[in-house]
C-alpha cells in the first residue's frame, strides 16, 4: 500500500483475535448473513460462487496481508462461499465499524479503495486472459503477466488451482504447457516455469 494509508486499515484488525483455518474449511458460505470483513494474516481464500447450472467458478483467491471480501461492507448476504485453499489465518472487524472508520477518517476511506482498485485490475485482466480462445495462447499470455524480471513463474499454489482460475480443465492446462515446451516457448521444473519466447 501506499505510504499514507500504511496504519489506516491495520489498525482496525491489529488487535483482533486470530482463527486458524484448515485447507477446505468455509470461511463463511454464500447467502449467509454479511457481517464482518476480513484481513488474511497467512495463508490464502479462495471466493467461490455457485452458479444456476450447478456450476461453481473461483472469481477471487485472497493472499497473505490482503483484505478479503470488502464487498460485504454494501451488501446483506456474502455473494459467494470462502474456502481455505490451505491452512489460513484470519482476523475480522464488523461491518459498522468498518463503515464508521471510513467515514471518520479520509485516509481509511482512500487505503480501501486502493485495494479495491488493485483487486478490480486484477480482475480484469482474468476475464481479458479468460476471453482468449486458445487455451496454449492463454496460459502463455498469463505467464508472461505473472512472470519475475528474469522471465521466471514460481506458482505460490497448485497448478490446478491456476487451471481454475485461467477457466481451464486442469487436463487442458497441462496440455497446452506440455504444447508450449514442446514449442521451445518454456522450461518447466513442477511449479517453476521459465519463459523462453516472447509473447506471439
Amino acid at each position: 500500500m501506499s505510504d499514507f494509508d500504511n496504519d489506516s486499515l491495520e489498525r482496525l484488525f491489529r488487535h483482533r483475535p486470530v482463527r486458524t483455518f484448515a485447507r477446505g474449511e468455509p470461511l463463511f458460505r454464500q447467502g449467509e448473513p454479511a457481517t464482518a470483513v476480513f484481513k488474511i494474516v497467512r495463508g490464502r481464500l479462495r471466493m467461490i460462487r455457485h452458479l444456476a447450472s450447478g456450476d461453481r467458478i473461483t472469481i477471487h483467491t485472497g493472499r497473505s496481508g490482503e483484505l478479503f471480501a470488502e464487498g460485504s461492507l454494501f451488501s446483506d448476504v456474502y455473494q459467494c462461499d470462502a474456502i481455505a485453499a490451505e491452512p489460513t489465518q484470519i482476523r475480522s472487524c464488523g461491518k459498522a465499524e468498518m463503515l464508521a472508520a471510513i467515514g471518520d477518517s479520509p485516509s481509511t476511506m482512500l487505503a480501501l479503495l486502493e485495494q479495491a482498485t488493485r483487486l478490480l485490475h486484477r480482475a480484469r485482466t482474468m476475464r481479458e486472459l479468460r476471453n482468449i480462445r486458445s487455451a496454449e495462447d492463454r496460459v502463455l499470455r498469463h505467464l508472461h503477466l505473472s512472470a519475475s524480471k528474469d522471465g521466471t513463474v514460481l506458482f505460490d499454489r497448485p497448478l490446478l488451482e491456476v487451471a481454475e482460475d485461467l477457466g481451464l480443465t486442469h487436463e487442458a492446462y497441462y496440455r497446452a504447457l506440455a504444447k508450449l515446451v514442446r514449442a521451445g516457448a518454456i522450461k518447466r521444473t513442477g511449479r517453476k516455469i521459465r519463459l523462453v519466447k516472447s509473447v506471439r
